[in-house]
């Protein structure tokens, strides 16, 4: 009997080996045969499962997406809300390997999209989303009553993030985990601050 072949997670082992190649390669070195041996198939495999390099590189894009969501949603549960707020930040930071990765890909997925209007608007959709993840957690932060400005307060987190882990993928030296995870501290320390002093833990 023949052996089944599992669709999404083929599709999800050439996403991955777009990742590899990007961040060995640029954007400029990501064609299909390139990915085609990351993944140790035919470029005929790979146009089975997408039409075209844009199709591909959506793919991968989405997918990163959603496994930061999900390691993120994961940490849901745990701890109070500043430490949850905490967590969700880290995910955002290349402190291990699967993160640096990430990050690497992610910096170049953020250059090409300028210049095309469909996977900008991926693009988009994919930072709306880590926003509105970012303010609901900043606002569980917060005392209550709500502040005025949270919505200002969750995009000065997300920008702050993005700046600090592309610092520390370009400069690795200058930005240790430990150092990462020190200013970190001292962003959120503003970012939870109220006219009345600092949010409790």
């Amino acid at each position: 009997m023949p052996k089944q072949v599992d669709q999404a997670e083929r599709r999800q082992a050439m996403s991955e080996a777009v990742w590899r190649v990007v961040a060995e390669r640029g954007m400029d070195g990501l064609t299909l045969r390139a990915v085609a041996a990351a993944a140790g198939c035919t470029t005929g495999m790979v146009t089975h499962y997408f039409r075209d390099k844009k199709a591909l590189l959506t793919h991968a894009r989405s997918l990163m997406h959603h496994r930061m969501a999900d390691r993120v949603e994961a940490l849901a549960a745990h701890g109070s809300a500043q430490d949850r707020l905490r967590s969700a930040c880290e995910q955002a930071l290349p402190l291990d390997d699967e993160r640096h990765l990430e990050t690497v890909v992610w910096a170049h997925f953020q250059l090409s999209v300028r210049a095309d209007p469909e996977l900008l608007r991926h693009h988009a959709a994919a930072h709306a989303s880590w926003i509105r993840r970012l303010t609901g957690l900043v606002r569980d932060a917060l005392p209550h009553p709500e502040p005025p400005d949270l919505h200002e307060r969750a995009h000065s987190l997300a920008a702050f993030l993005d700046g600090l882990a592309i610092n520390a993928v370009t400069d690795p030296g200058a930005y240790p985990s430990e150092l990462q995870r020190r200013v970190l501290t001292t962003h959120l320390s503003l970012i939870l601050t109220t006219a009345k002093g600092p949010a409790a833990p």
